[in-house]
């Protein structure tokens, strides 16, 4: 009797009581969320094959709208601004890259590179942006970075 658990014992009483313990889909997904070292992508997958299971069934009650409306709630009770499938957009910039300065005896050609930004950044984070991108091309000395929008 040492690993029993009262609390776990009496929420799946109340949710038999419910009427929510009819199904596998049900007991699985109660399994992972009151299991002791939960794991979150078997937890997210299990609640999305009950939620889509339920949109083929007629009778379950769960419409495509309600399961829409369902996200919005759950998006704002966790503090998501935006929805996880909206397609971000890109501006494309071009990049002029000095690797070193040319009075000092360094090679005296400039390089030339096209980098798409994330629309949605300002200021310093579209630099940031541009500088991470250009150092994972190869560019790892930079002298002089100027970058217009194409």
């Amino acid at each position: 009797m040492a690993n029993f658990d009262s609390n776990k014992w009496f929420k799946r009483q109340y949710l038999a009581e419910a009427g929510l313990l009819e199904n596998e889909e049900v007991d699985a997904l109660h399994d992972l969320l009151y299991n002791a070292d939960p794991s979150y992508p078997k937890l997210a997958k299990a609640l999305a094959k009950f939620l889509k299971g339920n949109i083929e069934d007629p009778n379950s009650g769960f419409t495509e709208g309600q399961i829409n409306e369902f996200m919005k709630v759950l998006h704002a009770e966790l503090g998501i601004n935006e929805s996880l499938n909206e397609e971000k957009s890109y501006d494309t910039y071009t990049v002029k890259i000095t690797t070193s300065d040319p009075k000092e005896g360094g090679p005296n050609e400039d390089f030339t590179e096209k980098v798409k930004v994330d629309s949605s950044l300002t200021g310093d984070d579209i630099k940031a942006s541009i500088k991470d991108t250009i150092y994972d091309m190869g560019y790892r000395h930079l002298y002089k970075l100027n970058y217009e929008k194409a």
